[in-house]
């Protein structure tokens, strides 16, 4: 299969696009830095806090841990061997929360009843929110660290309202699960509105 081929940017004001792509079981962060007159090249965000080079995929774990509060304690980790054992014995571990927001009329919505329950006090949106915005400090520390010589780059697409997210869903979703992962959007503080 040929590469695609792009076009340039023909805005005129740079831009960000960063695209999440939360599966059930791993996920991804991609970005792009669209300059006016340029042909935009997407990169993926290859470091994370606490695990270094995640390697060429660039997949890590959708895992998210909460003690009995319902803080977040670790996230993208599989196991807890690095952490003290008196320390997590009272975490929650959650996966595979994705599922809980497959449609009812899907065929793999009996698999969704076969998964572990969420936490207490914890709704699917809550658990996507948390992962939300993880993602997003994994995503503004990597490129910060890539861009070095460019320390207020985050901060101005921030005030300029220039970062466009891109979320990606099953093409089994609906209309309500979409909403509902535009709703943890906006209460991750990733966009004002959808």
């Amino acid at each position: 299969m040929a590469p695609l081929a792009c076009s340039l940017y023909t805005g005129e004001s740079r831009r960000l696009i960063i695209a999440f792509n939360i599966g059930t079981t791993y996920s991804g962060i991609s970005y792009s830095i669209l300059n006016p007159g340029e042909i935009p090249k997407i990169f993926p965000v290859t470091r994370f806090p606490h695990q270094g080079h995640v390697g060429g995929n660039c997949k890590i774990p959708t895992v998210i841990y909460y003690d009995k509060q319902g803080k977040v304690c670790a996230t993208r980790i599989d196991d807890l061997e690095d952490f003290e054992p008196d320390k997590v014995e009272n975490w929650t571990k959650v996966q595979w929360f994705k599922m809980h927001l497959w449609p009812k009329s899907s065929a793999t919505s009996d698999a969704a009843d076969q998964i572990t329950p969420l936490p207490p006090n914890k709704t699917v949106i809550d658990i996507f929110v948390n992962f939300m915005e993880d993602l997003y400090d994994c995503t503004r520390k990597y490129i910060q660290a890539t861009f070095p010589n460019q320390p207020d780059f985050l901060v101005s697409m921030n005030r300029n309202n220039a970062i466009n997210f891109i979320l990606a869903h099953p093409n089994g979703w609906e209309g309500l699960q979409q909403v509902q992962m535009c709703q943890a959007a906006v209460h991750a503080k990733l966009v004002l509105k959808y």
